[in-house]
């Protein structure tokens, strides 16, 4: 029996989407979209003192697609113009501005509406920072030494906030240390020996590290380094032990 193909239909463009049905005229809120993209705060405010003492429907409400946009392009003054307005805070809007960097935005969040930051998104759903900003919970050490550049930066401030620096990659979490055990989970010190990074060992070492612990193959991070023929760690690392 032939099995027919399924037609081929032309994908949906953004502006044939349902519309979601508002109290605010949908055409009031394509010009405030457009003026937000554009950066002018001044046809912003315009169109919104005009909608506010108009006859036709307002809801501060119907204004939360436009500050995902204005959070996407970290423009402040339209943030503060919308909270200025009304409109609730919503722990979407600061993942928004995690997810894109936007230091501005997460600011007003933060110094403007008080937002907590360790306040779960829902019942679902962790902290905007996943870990309810815990330097010691998630495997930040390692990702910190993974970074191309500023990693003593923000490894000072991990451990500064209490990041260990002995402990080995999912320690506390044994479906993923059973699932990569064989990439050798260790510590710190052992994933700076095997990408070559003698700075990063070498504060490391100066944090206290405890260069005896072994990772899940059994090595410790010289001989890791010594495998590798890293030999400017290992030189680091012998003058550590």
């Amino acid at each position: 029996m032939d099995v027919l193909s399924p037609p081929e239909y032309p994908p949906v463009q953004p502006s044939e989407y349902p519309q979601i049905p508002t109290r605010t005229p949908p055409a009031t809120l394509e010009k405030l979209h457009a003026s937000c993209v554009s950066h002018d705060i001044q046809k912003f405010r315009e169109i919104l003192d005009s909608q506010s003492s108009s006859s036709e429907g307002f809801d501060i409400c119907d204004f939360s697609a436009i500050m995902i946009e204005a959070t996407k392009l970290d423009a402040v003054p339209f943030i503060r113009e919308l909270l200025d307005r009304g409109l609730p805070m919503d722990p979407l809007y600061a993942l928004e501005a995690v997810k894109l960097r936007g230091k501005n935005a997460l600011e007003v969040f933060l110094q403007q509406e008080g937002w907590n930051i360790n306040q779960p998104i829902s019942e679902l759903k962790p902290p905007v920072l996943g870990r309810g900003g815990d330097a010691r919970k998630g495997q930040l050490l390692p990702h910190a030494i993974d970074r191309h550049a500023d990693n003593i930066a923000i490894l000072r401030l991990l451990i500064d906030n209490g990041a260990d620096v002995n402990a080995t990659i999912y320690e506390n979490h044994y479906p993923s240390r059973a699932l990569f055990g064989f990439m050798g989970c260790g510590t710190p010190p052992r994933k700076a020996a095997e990408l070559g990074k003698v700075d990063v060992v070498r504060y490391l070492v100066s944090k206290g590290a405890n260069l005896s612990i072994r990772d899940a193959n059994g090595r410790t991070a010289r001989e890791y380094a010594q495998l590798l023929n890293q030999w400017d760690v290992i030189r680091v690392l012998e003058k550590g032990n």
